[in-house]
């Protein structure tokens, strides 16, 4: 029985993955390129010329009108990993939750009492007394009358109470903590995250002396997202793996996520530059499937907690802008709009390292540092949307400060607050060089090598029966970022 559920969690996420490559890639190719989805048709700047799409521009030989579609396009690689970190941050929290979960867990028998566990002793009740036994009748033996005597008074003699000595107390065995334990667990969480960022670009353009110099204009970048999704996951729970009372918690997970972006951009030409004011809309949706592998090891104050997860994911776009044009200062906005959609298969593989401290009854401290590795696979259509393959590296660390509470004499409630600094150490890839805006990616400069803040909050409760739950909240910001989000659970263990 434990070997084929120790097979079936090893196989099932190989099998989704597989599952997820073939549905993520699919082998038909898309002749269409970035140039024919974001910019405008042949001759609409320059009659009889063709347009071409150049380092965020749509360009001609001889001039050029910046697309913020584009630049929001060429973005998605960036956002989307608020789909993923959002996902990950639910699977590290359930992790170390459950993990923190045994950690103060007692064995059957015990409760937790100021901090420690002690056995629960039995329960015995005093007998209660007994009656005494009434005294027998006596028989009255009829003879010969004679005279009558005057009656005396008899006086009842006192009742005697008789106690009886209860009986010893039962012999309660010791229990036996079972080898392996399962257990399942279901959450449900939501994420709001706002980015702003501003730069500035360059876009080639004719001057009315015929020269062909850079028109810059500054660039402003906004994008809101919105995510919801779910987890579920089952694992087995051993005690004793290679110390006395260490432990081991494995397990598989699934969920479904799905991210709704919106990203706004407006350009403003620079004094003196023939670029006007331009701008765009792009709406996306990023959504699909995720499934990993986790396992968290603890021993004594020690503790790690590794993830590895793929996601095969959708992304969908569509897109409405007004180029602003080089050519003069009177040529119009150009109308553009579009859209597309393509595979995204991502892997995400984490570790963290944490020690606890005991700062006295009920109350710890548990510093924790640990890396995000995260690689993007698109498949056939990412050309036209300036998309390619890449990969991001973060690194975090923290603290978690937690307490423990009786409630009603039954409920264990530990409340714990998480402060940690994050950082997207390295940033590689995601579009297509000679499509993006080179050392002009606005949104990706905003991100590499900025230092956040991220906290939560959490209640976890234990109701007993193997029945926990839990309610979470957090915020993260830095500059040009906010998130908040929370989220909620159950685990039942047997």
């Amino acid at each position: 029985m434990r070997r084929g559920l120790a097979r079936l969690m090893i196989t099932a996420p190989l099998a989704g993955a597989a599952t997820f490559s073939i549905a993520g890639h699919p082998t038909e190719a898309r002749a269409q390129t970035a140039s024919q989805t974001f910019c405008p048709p042949a001759g609409s700047f320059d009659p009889g010329l063709s347009i071409n799409l150049q380092n965020g521009a749509c360009t001609t030989p001889i001039n050029g009108a910046f697309s913020g579609a584009a630049l929001a396009s060429q973005a998605l690689s960036e956002l989307s990993e608020t789909t993923t970190q959002e996902t990950t941050r639910n699977v590290i929290s359930a992790v170390s939750a459950r993990r923190a979960q045994e950690e103060q867990r007692c064995p059957e028998g015990f409760s937790r009492v100021d901090g420690t566990c002690k056995r629960i002793p039995p329960q015995i009740t005093e007998a209660a007394p007994v009656a005494p036994a009434r005294p027998p009748e006596e028989r009255v033996v009829k003879k010969v009358k004679k005279p009558k005597a005057a009656a005396v008074a008899r006086k009842p003699a006192p009742a005697k109470v008789v106690y009886r000595a209860p009986p010893p107390p039962p012999v309660v065995p010791v229990p036996i903590e079972p080898a392996i334990r399962f257990g399942t667990w279901a959450q449900v969480y939501g994420d709001y995250e706002k980015r702003t960022a501003t730069g500035f670009v360059n876009v080639l353009g004719t001057t009315p002396t015929g020269s062909l110099v850079p028109q810059g204009a500054t660039v402003d970048v906004q994008s809101r997202t919105g995510t919801v999704g779910f987890l579920a996951g089952a694992d087995l729970t051993s005690r004793g793996v290679i110390f006395g009372n260490d432990g081991l918690i494995t397990g598989v997970l699934a969920g479904f996520v799905s991210s709704d972006l919106t990203l706004n951009t407006s350009s403003f030409g620079f004094p003196g530059s023939l670029l006007g004011v331009g701008s765009s809309r792009l709406n996306a949706n990023i959504s699909g499937a995720t499934t990993g592998l986790y396992a968290t090891y603890f021993n004594g104050q020690f503790s790690t907690d590794f993830t590895l997860r793929i996601d095969a994911l959708t992304v969908n776009e569509t897109f409405n802008e007004a180029l602003s044009c080089s050519c003069d200062s009177g040529f119009p906005p150009v109308p553009s709009g579009g859209g597309g959609s393509v595979g995204l298969l991502k892997g995400t593989l984490t570790d963290n390292l944490n020690y606890r401290f005991d700062l006295y009854p009920n109350f710890w401290v548990e510093p924790t540092a640990g890396a995000q590795y995260t690689f993007l696979s698109y498949g056939a259509g990412a050309a036209q949307l300036g998309l390619d393959n890449g990969f991001l590296v973060m690194v975090q660390g923290g603290a978690r400060f937690g307490t423990t509470t009786l409630i009603n004499d039954r409920i264990l409630m530990t409340t714990t607050l998480t402060g940690l600094a994050y950082d997207d150490v390295l940033i590689r890839g995601g579009f297509i060089p000679g499509a993006a805006f080179e050392g002009n990616n606005i949104l990706r400069q905003a991100d590499e090598g900025q230092v956040r803040g991220h906290g939560i909050v959490a209640l976890n409760f234990d109701w007993g029966e193997g029945v926990t739950s839990f309610i979470q909240g957090e915020a993260r910001g830095g500059k040009g970022l906010f998130g908040a989000g929370g989220r909620a659970g159950v685990r039942v263990q047997w």
